[in-house]
């Protein structure tokens, strides 16, 4: 059957392995990794180590060993018996060419090619990727990558060269990133874990010789498990196609583009990064984007940011905003980034009901204000803090609450967490927390994200996440109406 393979393959007669869509990639029953070693120095090592602390069956495929971490190593990935769903090339790139067509002759649907010193170093990088597309051209094998680290699904499938000791992976969520980068991608999901965000997938797309954005925005869109598709990209492989995708996919979940290299010069680094051409201003950009639906974010922290709120609230109806808390120099600034145009977020201060300000006056201390901000001083009680959201839950002119929770004040306990998680999940107004302080308050932010209740460390983070909210509301607003 192998010679057959390879004399049909030589021929140019392929086919016998069927297109298939990204299960077998994201969730693969077996692996075989071109490339692996016994040497802990070696990608491959790291890479074996990473796939044995999941599911997979593995396949180690090296010519120089016999065995690797107990496991029977084989010459050529022809050897291999048993039908493989994903190949992982651990290997140079001046490699890669012969080792790809070995896997499209075995009918291996995906191949994840980790090295770099394809198109991002030049004319010769780029000669082998037109190699490795005409190696698979016919075939239904397709490529990710070259020069990523792979496919993370947590719990599931680890493909990462890098140690979890050095880098900690994320806990199981429901937040898919695609990304160009391989360090933006770690840093995203380092954060995330730090953060007790989970993530469904992490997933770096490289120079794109194949697989691109539109194929993991498509997979994404229609998988259950995923609530935000969230995208780093320097550039875009086929931009109105991309877009098409993001209309269908963001009237069912939103999606969040950080999109880099809108500089003259940020579009020279991409170039040089990942041989990306970047075009189009800033501006355009974020214009094309907002009428798709898209959410536009600068780095990763906004990216997490805006994908937390989005993933666990969808939207909100408006901008009108409710800011409480217990001290009035965060109320004033969280004003400023809520109302101001040109160093905040353009959105307004909801006016409160009087029936809402005499609720709060009743519960609240004499020198309190109850008007918006709401400032219930340093004398605030959880009860205060509890009776407070439930007087804005029936106010009309609220679209969202802005809570700043602080844990300083002498009277208030660690139970106001669970206060404001009980009026995040079953309240009429979406909350986004703002927890600002040292080391205190970060144990009860990641609860609060391993819970679906979006928190943040400052309250600049909190409003942005808002103002996303609010521009998604906008959108699904305007899509119903033109329906």
């Amino acid at each position: 059957m192998r010679r057959v393979r390879e004399e049909l393959y030589e021929a140019g007669v392929h086919g016998f392995a069927e297109p298939m869509n990204l299960d077998r990639m994201l969730k693969p029953k077996t692996v075989a990794l071109l490339g692996a070693s016994s040497n802990p120095e070696k990608v491959g090592n790291n890479i074996l180590h990473s796939l044995l602390r999941n599911g997979p069956r593995i396949y180690p495929v090296n010519p120089s060993e016999k065995k690797v971490m107990g496991l029977k190593c084989y010459r050529s990935v022809l050897d291999i018996e048993d039908e493989i769903d994903l190949a992982i090339l651990a290997i140079g790139a001046k490699l890669v060419v012969p080792m790809v067509k070995e896997c499209a002759i075995k009918g291996i649907p995906f191949v994840i090619i980790v090295a770099g010193g394809f198109s991002e170093i030049g004319p010769e990088g780029k000669a082998i990727e037109e190699e490795l597309k005409e190696a698979i051209n016919g075939t239904g094998t397709r490529i990710l990558g070259p020069n990523t680290m792979g496919v993370l699904v947590p719990g599931k499938l680890d493909t990462f060269f890098l140690p979890p000791e050095r880098s900690p992976r994320p806990a199981q969520g429901e937040i898919a990133i695609v990304s160009q980068s391989g360090s933006l991608l770690m840093a995203a999901y380092e954060v995330a874990q730090n953060e007790g965000l989970g993530l469904r997938a992490c997933v770096g797309i490289g120079n794109k010789v194949d697989l691109n954005e539109n194929d993991f925005l498509d997979h994404f869109k229609e998988d259950e498990q995923t609530k935000c598709v969230t995208f780093y990209l320097e550039s875009f492989q086929d931009g109105k196609r991309f877009l098409e995708l993001a209309k269908e996919t963001a009237t069912k979940k939103p999606v969040v583009v950080a999109k880099a290299g809108a500089t003259e010069r940020g579009a020279i680094a991409a170039s040089s990064h990942t041989g990306a051409l970047a075009a189009s201003s800033s501006a355009l950009v974020s214009g094309v984007l907002r009428q798709a639906g898209i959410a536009r974010v600068r780095d990763e922290r906004e990216l997490l940011d805006a994908s937390k709120a989005l993933a666990f609230v969808g939207s909100i109806p408006g901008d009108r905003i409710v800011i409480i808390g217990s001290t009035g120099g965060f109320g004033v600034i969280a004003t400023d980034y809520v109302t101001s145009t040109t160093e905040g977020f353009g959105m307004k201060l909801a006016d409160l009901s009087e029936d809402s300000k005499r609720r709060i006056k009743a519960i609240s201390p004499y020198f309190a204000s109850v008007s918006n901000p709401v400032d219930l001083t340093g004398a605030v009680t959880n009860e205060m803090h509890d009776q407070v959201l439930e007087a804005v839950q029936d106010d009309l002119g609220v679209d969202a609450v802005l809570m700043i929770m602080q844990f300083q004040p002498p009277k208030l306990t660690p139970q106001l967490a669970d206060i404001v998680i009980k009026w995040s999940l079953k309240g009429k107004k979406p909350i986004m927390v703002c927890c600002v302080g040292g080391s205190y308050p970060l144990p009860v932010l990641r609860r609060m994200d391993a819970l679906g209740v979006p928190s943040y460390g400052s309250i600049r983070q909190a409003v942005f996440a808002l103002r996303c909210l609010a521009d998604r509301g906008r959108y699904l607003a305007h899509i119903n109406q033109k329906e």
